[in-house]
């Protein structure tokens, strides 16, 4: 994934693409939705940038493609990353006997709508993105169409022999010249979408290998074949990584692979990659008035800033529980590994977020550190200073700042049981003088 701070960088579109008006129809419609309109709108950009022999006085530098795109720089490589992970630019570092480094990028053909929803990751993060009633909506919309009255029609159409008289000889076996224009204009065959940077060259002998080991056979790893290197290209995945992700979906005794749950399982530890990479770029920011937060300051949120920078979250976490009277829970250390390894926040963060949480509730959850993490993230506070005097200043604003979810109200119900048992208590049986009466009385009102 390649990024360029400098606006004068250099770039050149190595080649040429015709965008027909079915090609049009499939960006505006099925890709828009993943790359947005300014992916759309940059693609059709560089497709217009094709010169053939380019001088180095012709070249074009970012700046122009921002210009023309109304981009900023960080938005225009973040457009141009949503480009490639879906197959419709490549991109390379060139080197210029003049310029220097130079972009290089190679425009890719829109493909068909069939060959978008036989691509299923694309067509599963269409979906993703749309929702079910818009996706069947889609795919109705590119479904070809047939005339109901073909069902009972009679075809009467003219044969080629019916028309046209060919010797038998041509007929049966093409003269010469007609074979060798068939090796000299090449077919034109729809390749399969290639998604992200160059395919993974999958090893398929190693991957067979590697699941025989658990018992899966060669045959069924061969059945998925289409499914396999579609996850492992759009990942970028080795065969051993595949294979291990592949493990945690399995349960004892299975030799079938399981695809959906796969994918779900890699896609998960994407997400979780992803995440981390947000946050260490949202920690790399400067903070916000460092200065004016001291001084907002009070003695004790000076030893509580202490406290949290001078003690690993464990041992935070384990002192927190000993002063409250109570102990630490085996998911509460699972919240801190989560927090620390696999979102990639600082420790004197975590410790805060932990402090923060056990004024809400007697222990720390993954729901309650989440929400509080997030806050403040989202509003740029990446220190313990930080994140102290935004509390305050949530506090001085109202009582007191809450990140618990509101109580349900449960409306009272009847316990059924209690009232058979109750009223069971109150039936009395008849005595036969009782009996009798009734008896004795019954129908002379009549």
């Amino acid at each position: 994934m390649f990024e360029s701070a400098d606006p004068k960088q250099p770039f050149y579109v190595a080649n040429q693409v015709a965008v027909s008006e079915e090609n049009m129809r499939v960006l505006t419609t099925l890709f828009e939705p993943l790359v947005g309109i300014q992916g759309v709108g940059l693609y059709i950009t560089l497709t217009k940038e094709f010169d053939e022999v380019p001088f180095a006085k012709d070249y074009k530098t970012l700046y122009q493609l921002q210009d023309q795109t109304n981009l900023k720089l960080e938005d225009l490589f973040s457009t141009l990353h949503h480009l490639e992970a879906t197959g419709l630019i490549k991109t390379f570092i060139g080197s210029n006997p003049v310029l220097g480094e130079t972009l290089i990028f190679e425009v890719e053909k829109v493909p068909s709508a069939g060959e978008f929803f036989h691509t299923f990751l694309l067509s599963s993060l269409l979906l993703e993105r749309v929702g079910n009633v818009t996706f069947n909506r889609l795919v109705k919309k590119f479904t070809p169409r047939t005339f109901i009255g073909l069902k009972d029609a009679k075809e009467v159409t003219s044969g080629f022999f019916d028309v046209f008289h060919l010797s038998a000889e041509s007929a049966i076996d093409a003269p010469m010249e007609v074979k060798e224009a068939a090796v000299e204009v090449p077919k034109d065959n729809k390749s399969e979408i290639k998604l992200g940077n160059e395919p993974v060259k999958i090893d398929w002998s190693f991957l067979v290998d590697l699941f025989a080991s658990y018992h899966i056979d060669k045959e069924e790893v061969l059945k998925h074949q289409v499914e396999i290197k579609q996850i492992i290209d759009f990942y970028h995945l080795t065969e051993q990584e595949f294979v291990e992700t592949s493990l945690i979906t399995m349960s004892a005794g299975t030799d079938k692979l399981n695809m959906y749950a796969i994918q779900n399982a890699v896609n998960e530890n994407f997400g979780l990659n992803r995440n981390k990479e947000m946050v260490r770029k949202q920690l790399q920011q400067k903070p916000k008035d460092a200065d004016k937060t001291i001084k907002n300051l009070s003695t004790e949120d000076a030893e509580l800033i202490r406290a949290v920078d001078s003690k690993t979250p464990t041992d935070y976490l384990y002192e927190l529980k000993e002063k409250k009277g109570g102990y630490v829970t085996a998911n509460e250390k699972k919240v801190i590994y989560r927090l620390q390894d696999q979102m990639g926040l600082t420790p004197p963060l975590i410790n805060l977020i932990v402090h923060t949480c056990f004024e809400y509730d007697a222990v720390l959850t993954n729901n309650l550190a989440d929400r509080i993490a997030n806050d403040w993230l989202q509003k740029g506070i990446t220190t313990p200073t930080e994140a102290i005097a935004y509390l305050k200043e949530r506090k001085n604003k109202r009582k007191r700042p809450s990140y618990r979810t509101q109580k349900k109200t449960v409306r009272n119900t009847t316990d059924w049981s209690e009232y058979e048992k109750k009223n069971q208590s109150k039936k009395t049986s008849m005595s036969a003088e009782e009996r009798n009466r009734i008896f004795r009385e019954f129908g002379k009102n009549e």
